[in-house]
């Protein structure tokens, strides 16, 4: 793996990126814990 200056912000897009992702797919409508 190469190291950069900029691997820390890709790690931080990357991290950030897939938390939105796992966000939106549980709050998205009918995928949600909704009674």
């Amino acid at each position: 793996m190469f190291w950069t200056p900029y691997a820390d912000w890709i790690y931080v897009v990357v991290s950030v990126s897939g938390m939105m992702l796992i966000i939106v797919l549980v709050l998205r409508p009918g995928a949600g814990p909704d009674p």
